[in-house]
């Protein structure tokens, strides 16, 4: 981009300073002063010579103004052919009154052939011209302000008005000399040709420029210069164009140049442009002003480390002082193009491109004050491309977009910010084929400096560099406001991963941890787990995400045909869950909650706890407090309970639940309680035993979506608490089947039971009846079978 503009700036300079230099210092004047030696002299060579003199001189005035003098060392009278002769002449041509200026005319000898009316200069005329710039007091500084000219074989016909020499023509300017092969003028209509090879050599700054043309012509009356082939070498650059058209004031000064037809700049470090038209605005002192370009623009430029190319339809250059680039604008199916290769991989490269309907550069004077794109504004469907390519291992791409792109530049040409606005996308290729893509209102990114970064990489041995060095095209930072939308597809050789779908208020990414922030109403769904919260950390690296604050989440393993990879205590249909705090890890497929974590489905299941951990790997369930925190879970079971099969919910209080889907086993630890509609039971541990999914009859009715107890065992210290009843001891079992509750103990601490009627009972074994409210009591010393009722 920087080099585009300033080559451009160069062909404009070039064209600018020689073609002005041409035309306005040498034609432009030269062609005013001609017209009079052209109309005047030979009518005065002719007019009342009868005899032969020495020391001649002629003035001609009008209204008390000198015209012209014509001075001759010695005049010859016409000879028999109608020929008069004059030697050393000097003619001077004074300006318009006021001006105090001169021109003179030194050759010689002229040949005045008075019957065809042709005078015909024999041998060099040397013409000096005053220019309007020199008129400056003392000899240095009127010499400074003039310009000579050597001319052979001058002619001029008094009939046509026609000037003319087909021999070489020399002329030097105060900063320029040039030359050409054949002159005319015709000073009736007030053109003056150069015929060929013309060539004008000057310095800007030091610095030589020449410029040729095939040919060059000069209109008086509108004031326009035009040059053939024309060609300008100048800071090591090669400009040339089919034709160029210089439009002057009516002081002199140039006002425009039009350059047609294959505009083109060659530089010795390769910069190659093309456009087809170039009209250039100038100030009153034939400086740049502004700079139009069209008919397609072309840009190609290529060291060893670097090759770029660019085109557009059409552009615009603004020029301030010193014909310092300060604007450059570009329309219509712009595209800039850089490839650069990598620094620690010779045969990898990286590639950046601008794409969009308009560009705008703003420049500003660099170290040697030359211009510096500092900013870079792509509008109309504006793409930003960073590529980079490897020798070994996948490409990375990351494309930037929106309705327009503003790239902040260090040095010309290394973006070190990118802003955004209207539609802003970013979607970027990782090396393992994972695609990520965010979009969003408005857009901030900025990039890392990769020199500073690989300097310190050198300094450091590599110690910790990744083979990621490159990758995000050094970007550092992405921030993105305003209906965030993120999406990551997973690669094809990930069959069985889910896409990621999130959205936000505002979504920041930071490449050194590779984290998204969410913020604003975030929602996250990776296809296992639909997640809401305040905060939201999306880890593109890994696939884990964080959330803080008002954390909702959906497990939508729990749902339909999914069920069996990780249902909820046996239930089917969506789970949801509450928590202050979630932790979701991707590889593994966990999800841990934390702070007041709360988690239920619609059947009636719940649990909450300090902590929650769901693995979809492992197909458990996990409620603990934190440690060192003495803190209930509570668990809700909904089952149908008992030989009736009346529906109902156990409720259970612990210090801690693991619950198995592949075994359909839940275990409850530390202080358990459990309160079933027909009975309370206490211990140290209890275990809950569910039915199989195969087991569960087809439908979709609420019961057959529900978690069925097959069986309880508690142990240690069991209290099991019916009405009117308790019974204690070290082993409780409870089958659904059948209802019944069989007690426990050892034979030093065997169970018991204390009832309101019988009083106190003890046993091998305390069986609780469901089904008509009795308890068996086997075994013991007599081996007596007992059966007791409650009071109904």
């Amino acid at each position: 981009m920087t080099i585009t503009i300033k080559r451009l700036r160069v062909l404009i300079v070039a064209l600018a300073c020689l073609l002005l230099a041409v035309v306005s210092g040498f034609l432009v004047y030269a062609r005013y002063r001609v017209r009079h030696i052209g109309k005047d002299l030979p009518a005065k060579l002719g007019m009342n010579i009868q005899r032969t003199a020495n020391g001649f001189t002629y003035s001609q005035s009008q209204k008390g103004h000198t015209l012209f003098t014509i001075h001759a060392s010695r005049l010859v009278q016409f000879s028999s052919d109608g020929h008069a002769t004059l030697h050393d002449v000097a003619i001077t041509l004074y300006g318009p009154p006021g001006t105090n200026r001169e021109d003179h005319v030194y050759g010689s000898d002229f040949d005045y052939d008075q019957k065809n009316g042709i005078a015909s200069a024999k041998g060099e005329v040397q013409i000096d011209l005053e220019s309007p710039e020199g008129q400056g007091e003392g000899e240095e500084e009127a010499e400074r302000g003039t310009i000579h000219v050597k001319a052979r074989g001058m002619v001029f016909n008094q009939k046509t008005g026609i000037a003319s020499t087909d021999q070489f023509v020399e002329f030097y300017l105060p900063k320029a000399a040039g030359q050409a092969v054949g002159a005319s003028y015709d000073s009736k209509q007030g053109v003056l040709i150069l015929d060929r090879q013309v060539e004008l050599t000057s310095s800007d700054n030091g610095e030589p420029a020449i410029v040729h043309a095939a040919h060059a012509q000069l209109l008086r009356d509108s004031r326009q210069a035009f040059l053939l082939d024309a060609e300008a070498e100048f800071r090591n650059t090669h400009s040339k164009a089919d034709q160029a058209i210089v439009y002057f004031r009516k002081d002199g000064s140039a006002e425009k140049i039009d350059a047609r037809g294959n505009v083109h700049l060659i530089t010795d470090s390769g910069a190659e442009s093309v456009c087809q038209t170039t009209t250039i605005h100038l100030d009153a002192k034939s400086q740049p002003l502004q700079a139009l370009m069209g008919g397609g623009i072309n840009f190609t430029d290529h060291d060893p480390l670097r090759t770029m190319h660019g085109n557009a339809v059409e552009g615009t250059l603004d020029f301030g002082a010193n014909s310092t680039l300060k604007h450059a604008q570009f329309r219509n199916a712009v595209s800039f193009v850089e490839q650069q290769k990598l620094v620690d991989d010779p045969n990898g490269s990286t590639t950046r491109q601008i794409q969009a309907t308009k560009l705008d550069v703003d420049f500003a004077p660099g170290p040697d004050k030359s211009a510096v794109a500092q900013k870079a504004l792509a509008t109309g469907s504006a793409v930003a491309t960073f590529r980079s390519i490897p020798s070994k291992g996948s490409e990375q791409n990351t494309v930037v977009s929106g309705d327009q792109l503003l790239a902040t530049l260090e040095g010309g040409r290394t973006v070190r910010q990118l802003d955004g606005t209207g539609n802003t996308k970013i979607v970027d290729t990782a090396k393992d084929g994972t695609v990520n893509t965010t979009s969003g209102d408005t857009l901030h990114m900025t990039f890392a400096n990769m020199a500073k970064a690989h300097a310190e990489t050198q300094r450091q041995k590599r110690a910790a560099q990744k083979d990621h060095d490159m990758e995000n095209a050094g970007i550092e930072t992405a921030i993105q406001e305003g209906h965030v939308v993120l999406t990551q597809v997973p690669p094809k050789s990930k069959k069985d991963a889910s896409v990621l779908q999130a959205s936000a208020l505002r979504a920041e990414y930071h490449a050194a941890d590779q984290v998204v922030h969410l913020i604003g109403n975030p929602h996250v769904n990776n296809g296992e787990i639909d997640l809401t919260a305040q905060v939201i950390d999306y880890h593109r690296d890994s696939g884990d995400a964080t959330a803080t604050g008002s954390v909702k989440a959906t497990d939508l393993q729990t749902n339909g045909k999914q069920q069996a990879q990780g249902a909820m205590l046996g239930g089917q249909g969506l789970t949801h869950i509450l928590a202050d705090q979630a932790e979701l890890h991707h590889a593994s497929g966990d999800s841990i909650f934390r702070g007041n974590a709360r988690m239920w489905q619609q059947t009636g299941n719940m649990v909450s706890a300090p902590v929650l951990v769901l693995s979809q790997s492992q197909q458990t369930l996990k409620a603990y407090g934190e440690a060192g925190e003495i803190a209930p879970v509570n668990t809700a079971i909904a089952s149908v309970m008992g030989s009736k099969k009346q529906q109902g919910v156990v409720r259970v209080r612990s210090r801690m639940l693991v619950y198995s889907d592949k075994e359909r086993r839940g275990d409850f630890t530390g202080d358990v309680v459990a309160i079933a509609p027909d009975g309370t039971i206490r211990a140290d541990r209890a275990q809950f035993f569910l039915e199989s999914a195969e087991k569960k009859p087809s439908g979709s009715t609420q019961q057959s979506q529900q978690s069925q107890i097959e069986k309880i065992v508690a142990t240690g210290h069991v209290l099991l608490t019916q009405p009117g009843r308790k019974g204690e001891g070290e082993q409780l079992v409870y089958t659904a089947a059948d209802g019944r509750y069989v007690l426990t103990g050892t034979s030093s601490n065997p169970p018991y039971i204390v009832d309101a009627a019988q009083g106190t009972t003890t046993g091998a074994a305390l069986i609780f009846n469901d089904q008509d409210d009795s308890v068996e009591v086997s075994g013991g010393a007599s081996a007596a079978v007992t059966r007791t009722h409650t009071r109904k």
